[in-house]
């Protein structure tokens, strides 16, 4: 039997230190080894004996010189030792410290010598998390390839009602289920992987536009899991207002034109072209007008054309390259539709999922899709779309494999 992942669960100073016992018991339960770092003010919350007798592991406390008895350095040993570190409350303090590289006390040590995936979960005050230095030591650490939970809103220790709540344990429990799921697959390697997300927008003059909803949440999901992945990833979006995502080539494409040459640019070279983005049908015939047109009581008339077609015109120049369209349709009778947009446009696989629905979709963090195939069809229930990203990977994944004689990869 396999060795359980070790976890390193880093506790920092604040009130929902608490809430970190519960998130020990949930990796434990999940079948992962559990070792904890404490602060020093973390320990002011919730004592050491809880944790060390919880996990069965000695806490880890910050003693920034602490030798083992084999005189191998604590923070070094711990660090490659691990397969994955959380930091479960994270404070203001210690995110603005991981984002600058400082390393003044044992777990922010850790932190720096830990060259594998990061999970962290913010826990403070509303104004604090709001705080553009917190925004930029959350979009540093992004950048550099940390998993940063987004923390949920509700009524804070301070009695006041807003975002900072650290993220819900099982929740934690998922994304770290997620990280260490990805983290044992390499079945992209050596691929590239091109990417489209979010909402393209054809302009009617200096400040309207015709356009389609996307938050690109979905494509940026599929992106950061293909690079995990061993893709090379080029991810070209549309008016998405996202942290970079790590380890990608991204290239912005406001309109629909911008996007068809930039994906017809790439093709040549891809392996695997995923179309998620919602791309305008139309344009404005005539171009947009110059300026502003100014608000009058007549009536408006604008003629449209049709934008290109992106993904017929790779169905007519492409080489062999895996294809995968996404139908957002309405309703259940959306997926016969979305049938037959796969067989016209010539698609290996297209990925369905129902705008009627309000609980998914649009600005959502969840979704739910059938990954449709010329000769199967996958239902993948509601789950956030970083999970949607590594359903529909796999899928790809293992079509890709078998179209190359390869043994596909078990589920």
């Amino acid at each position: 039997m396999a060795d359980p992942p070790v976890v390193l669960l880093g506790v920092t100073g604040g009130i929902a230190a608490y809430k970190a016992v519960e998130l020990l018991r949930g990796l434990q339960r999940a079948g992962m080894e559990v070792r904890v770092i404490m602060t020093r003010a973390a320990t002011q919350f919730v004592g050491p004996m809880t944790f060390e007798t919880l996990s069965g592991n000695p806490v880890r406390l910050d003693q920034i010189s602490e030798l083992r008895t084999d005189s191998r350095i604590t923070h070094v040993e711990d660090s490659e030792e691990a397969d994955i570190m959380v930091i479960a409350p994270a404070t203001a303090n210690t995110l603005a410290k991981m984002a600058n590289g400082i390393a003044d006390n044992l777990l922010t040590s850790i932190c720096l010598a830990f060259a594998k995936t990061v999970v962290v979960a913010p826990a403070m005050n509303t104004n604090m998390w709001k705080h553009p230095a917190t925004q930029r030591s959350v979009s540093l650490l992004r950048e550099g390839g940390t998993f940063v939970m987004e923390p949920a809103a509700g009524e804070l220790a301070c009695g006041v009602y807003g975002s900072g709540r650290m993220a819900d344990p099982d929740s934690i429990v998922a994304e770290v289920k997620l990280r260490l799921q990805v983290l044992r697959k390499r079945d992209l390697r050596g691929l590239l992987v091109v990417i489209t997300a979010g909402g393209t927008r054809e302009p009617i003059d200096a400040v309207r536009f015709i356009g389609n909803r996307s938050s690109g949440k979905m494509g940026f999901a599929l992106a950061r899991a293909a690079f995990d992945r061993g893709a090379e990833v080029d991810l070209i979006e549309a008016n998405v207002n996202m942290p970079a995502a790590p380890g990608v080539r991204q290239t912005k494409t406001p309109t629909a034109g911008a996007m068809h040459a930039e994906v017809m640019k790439r093709l040549p070279e891809a392996d695997i072209l995923i179309m998620a983005a919602a791309v305008a049908d139309y344009r404005v015939a005539c171009g947009p007008a110059g300026g502003k047109i100014g608000k009058g009581r007549d009536e408006l008339a604008i003629g449209l054309q049709p934008t290109p077609d992106i993904l017929c015109d790779v169905a007519a120049h492409h080489k062999g390259q895996f294809l995968v369209g996404f139908a957002a349709e309405y309703g259940v009778e959306g997926l016969s539709r979305a049938r037959a947009k796969m067989e016209r446009k010539q698609l290996d696989m297209i990925v369905f999922n129902d705008i009627s629905r309000t609980d998914i979709g649009f600005d959502s963090d969840f979704n739910e899709v059938r990954i449709l195939t010329r000769d199967s069809e996958v239902l993948v229930d509601r789950a956030p779309k970083e999970t949607i990203a590594e359903i529909i990977l796999d899928n790809i994944a293992n079509a890709v494999r078998d179209r190359r004689g390869e043994t596909p990869l078990p589920a």
